[in-house]
């Protein structure tokens, strides 16, 4: 961990790619793997269902899609249950912030969620520490050099203290809405674009 983020306690995960469906989830200083995420299609149900396990392959969450309705969320060892049901949308019309608790019952916020903005996470009482905050990836060209050089700045998830202590719920809750927000911001995203197929698995796009 770098000394600034060491000294301020957060933890910088990338997110390669940067695709909330299938993407392999790092310590962006010491390549530790923290989670592995990837979707899965059955032809024969009918049925893509995403996947979250941690470190060592433990399944941690997994979530089957629904057209219309919130997804069928399952945290391993727990209950079956709508998406909705632990996240919850603002009644507010235009309100961009879904909220859930964690298990010791805490209350924190989603902001940003909707297309084209960037997630950011926060305890519920607390307007000026975020707990993890979404950078998303960024490509383009440094013309400081001769040729110019084509730079990768990879989607980043930059989790606080508090953050790591609930990061299972923080990282399942993120891919949830980032998945959603994806598809409802480009018109021509199919469910196919978001899963595990190698010609597809980028094309969802990051403006």
């Amino acid at each position: 961990m770098s000394s600034d983020n060491a000294s301020s306690g957060h933890l910088v995960l990338i997110l390669e790619p940067d695709n909330p469906c299938n993407t392999v989830i790092t310590d962006r200083d010491t390549g530790k793997v923290y989670y592995r995420v990837w979707t899965e299609h059955s032809n024969e149900k009918q049925e893509s269902v995403t996947k979250v396990t941690d470190a060592e392959g433990k399944p941690v969450a997994q979530w089957v899609w629904r057209d219309v309705r919130s997804d069928i969320l399952t945290f391993e060892g727990g209950k079956s249950m709508s998406a909705s049901a632990w996240l919850s949308k603002s009644r507010v019309p235009f309100k961009d912030s879904v909220t859930f608790k964690d298990l010791q019952g805490r209350g924190f916020k989603w902001k940003g969620n909707a297309p084209g903005l960037s997630l950011q996470l926060w305890p519920k009482n607390d307007k000026e520490h975020p707990v993890v905050t979404y950078k998303k990836h960024y490509s383009y060209k440094d013309h400081k050099f001769n040729p110019p050089k084509q730079v990768d700045d990879p989607a980043t998830l930059t989790v606080s203290a508090m953050g790591q202590e609930i990061l299972d719920m923080a990282i399942v809750s993120f891919c949830l809405l980032e998945k959603d927000n994806r598809i409802r911001g480009n018109s021509s995203t199919t469910m196919a674009a978001s899963l595990a197929i190698p010609h597809t698995i980028h094309q969802i796009k990051v403006d």
